[in-house]
């Protein structure tokens, strides 16, 4: 099952790794590469082959959040093998498109492994640009929702958390492929005779593009999540001024109250209507007391 151009799988088995090491006599780094979740990008290079790790970022529909998805390619002179940890179906689809389109293709370039690699890089490039325009998207929602709301909200606050950590997992996982590309270009160069520099040029053009639009979420989602508290402390030290003022506009009724519930002689206290006008002295102080307020701190 091995004997073609482009073999690609995904989540291989023990027992794919051990048929594929045999297969092609790989060398024993790369079977303990390939047969174990590598945590960083890089390139080897034997006499026969090239040896490629990658990572790109891969959604989760459950929680909201991307993880990394390890590209394992080994390169022969003629054809080209692709292992990834998760299924991802561009790739399946894109391979499936070669092979079709092998028998009408007469460029020598598009019929090499490098090229495969351009495509393979290609897709999942355009992939990770599309994700970031969502982001955008997702990000304006979570802005207006900011903006608009009148008190703690649990829900907002995690998605903007999601979003926090989703811009640094994304940069950390993109940000390696930056030297890799110059790398691998040179590689190319030195093992390949065909003319492939427009094509590099263009992976390192939308490598460029992705880590400033990370750059441009991850600014965004701090500044979001920092309008968030800011929002938040004014409407707190709001409530609490409120609270300030009706304590002491209710402190001074209990004065009040208190000081004629005293079991002593009092000015007044037969007098029948002294109750009517504690009352409106109380009333006179609470008005005066909030126009005070609304004057100093309201308006």
């Amino acid at each position: 099952m091995w004997d073609v151009t482009w073999f690609h799988c995904s989540n291989p088995s023990d027992k794919d790794i051990e048929e594929l090491v045999e297969r092609y006599d790989l060398h024993e780094i790369i079977e303990e590469d390939i047969s174990e979740v590598n945590t960083q990008d890089k390139v080897d290079v034997y006499d026969d082959s090239i040896f490629l790790v990658l990572h790109f970022p891969k959604f989760n529909q459950w929680t909201k959040a991307y993880y990394s998805n390890e590209f394992n390619i080994i390169l022969w002179k003629n054809f080209i093998v692709s292992l990834t940890t998760y299924d991802t179906n561009h790739i399946d689809e894109i391979r499936k498109d070669y092979m079709e389109a092998l028998e009408n293709w007469r460029e020598d370039f598009k019929m090499s492994p490098y090229y495969v690699l351009y495509m393979m890089i290609d897709v999942m490039y355009d992939k990770v640009l599309w994700a970031l325009t969502k982001f955008k998207k997702d990000l304006a929602v979570l802005e207006n929702k900011v903006f608009s709301i009148s008190k703690m909200d649990e829900t907002l606050i995690k998605s903007l958390m999601i979003k926090k950590r989703n811009a640094i997992n994304m940069k950390h996982i993109m940000l390696p492929q930056q030297e890799l590309l110059v790398e691998l270009w040179k590689l190319s160069e030195k093992m390949y005779h065909g003319d492939l520099d427009v094509y590099f040029e263009d992976l390192e053009f939308k490598h460029d593009k992705i880590m400033s639009n990370i750059a441009i979420v991850t600014e965004s989602t701090d500044t979001l999540f920092d309008s968030y508290n800011t929002v938040m402390t004014v409407k707190t030290n709001s409530m609490v001024s409120i609270l300030t003022i009706v304590t002491v506009v209710v402190w001074i009724m209990t004065f009040l109250t208190w000081l004629y519930g005293m079991n002593v002689d009092l000015p007044w206290q037969n007098v029948h209507y002294t109750f009517l006008v504690l009352l409106w002295i109380m009333f006179l102080i609470w008005g005066g007391m909030l126009y005070v307020f609304r004057k100093k701190w309201w308006l």
